[in-house]
């Protein structure tokens, strides 16, 4: 192999898998409104964990819902941000751990990390954790949700149709 073959193989080698993933990386932002949840969530246990499961803290009603009712994401090239109610998680998109309030024990922690088109994020707080696996199927937005409390866990398919 010839020497400028050898750098043009290496210049593909190191610039495809990053042409690859911005391809791979759908936008996830906008206001989202839930229009379908399987399996659904039991009757009068409303949207918020803190009525079932064992989910408490101050992110139970919102960040840990079960199922929640609409969600706005923004999204820019390395931080995406979940607003549920008032409550924000804000996640880099660098697979490192942030928490917020900084030192605190409560602290919402969160990390995100992709697997192909895929988002994964990932929160904890306090004994409470979760998954939301983000993926776009046509203007449909599907979060497969996983949630542990108390030794209790769930899986969601949740189905958001974008309102703006």
């Amino acid at each position: 192999m010839t020497r400028h073959t050898l750098l043009i193989v290496l210049a593909l080698v190191v610039t495809l898998p990053t042409a690859t993933r911005g391809q791979s990386s759908p936008s996830f932002g906008g206001t989202w409104k839930l229009s379908q949840a399987e399996p659904p969530v039991p009757a009068g246990r409303g949207g918020g964990g803190a009525r079932g499961g064992g989910i408490s803290g101050p992110y139970a009603e919102t960040i840990l819902a079960p199922a929640p009712d609409s969600l706005t994401i923004a999204q820019t090239g390395s931080e995406l941000t979940v607003q549920i109610g008032s409550a924000k998680a804000v996640y880099t998109l660098d697979n490192k751990t942030k928490s917020a309030p900084e030192g605190d024990v409560m602290a919402l922690k969160t990390r995100a990390h992709w697997e192909g088109a895929k988002l994964h994020l990932h929160y904890k707080q306090g004994m409470n954790w979760g998954r939301d696996v983000l993926s776009m199927s046509g203007s449909n937005l599907t979060v497969v949700r996983d949630l542990e409390s108390g030794g209790q866990s769930t899986t969601r398919t949740l189905t958001y149709s974008k309102t703006s």
